[in-house]
């Protein structure tokens, strides 16, 4: 990967409203299937759209795709959330995935503008471009994109590992973080 190109790229990211990027060795990727295993017991969104499970491709199958890239820019996307104006915590949380994801799509678009034509989108967290999701067709198949954990990837240490303080929320929350990551080859 071009050191100019991936300037420009994080440029992009954080335009977009990023508020940091980091590049990313696949290969040191901690992966497991675990992370699915967290989707199917214990996400109440299991089965409810297609970019999660069990819609997604199977962990060997994800693991050959990830091996087809060498870097990944992975982004952190803050937003500050007071709890006093909370009315409906699904829509805040559909519509930070979505903010998170118009990120991603601008970074895969600038990637593929500079013939990093490979590039490819993974969020963390579920999909939320529509209200309820078409289980028989994806009425957005230029914007889905499958999540990280449903690639079996381990959110938590990927941001860890890459010099963000990832934590699971406990207690009052005033703003929440979330990770989604470009790959590009």
């Amino acid at each position: 990967m071009d050191d100019k190109d991936m300037a420009i790229l994080e440029e992009i990211a954080k335009k977009a409203g990023a508020s940091a990027v980091k590049v990313v060795d696949v290969a040191t990727v901690k992966r497991g299937v675990w992370p699915r295993m967290k989707c199917q017991y214990g996400c109440a969104q299991y089965g409810s759209n297609l970019c999660c499970p069990p819609y997604t491709p199977d962990i060997s199958f994800m693991d050959r795709f990830l091996r087809e890239y060498r870097w990944g820019l992975l982004v952190q996307y803050r937003r500050s959330m007071a709890l006093e104006k909370m009315k409906d915590w699904q829509e805040f949380d559909r519509a930070l995935n979505n903010d998170l994801l118009r990120v991603l799509l601008k970074i895969e678009k600038g990637a593929m503008m500079r013939n990093y034509y490979k590039a490819f989108a993974l969020k963390a967290g579920r999909c939320g471009l529509c209200p309820v999701c078409n289980l028989k067709r994806c009425i957005h198949p230029e914007s889905a994109r499958p999540s990280l954990e449903a690639c079996g990837i381990d959110v938590l240490a990927l941001a860890e590992d890459n010099g963000f303080s990832a934590r699971m929320y406990t207690g009052p929350v005033k703003e929440v973080t979330v990770y989604g990551m470009v790959l590009l080859e």
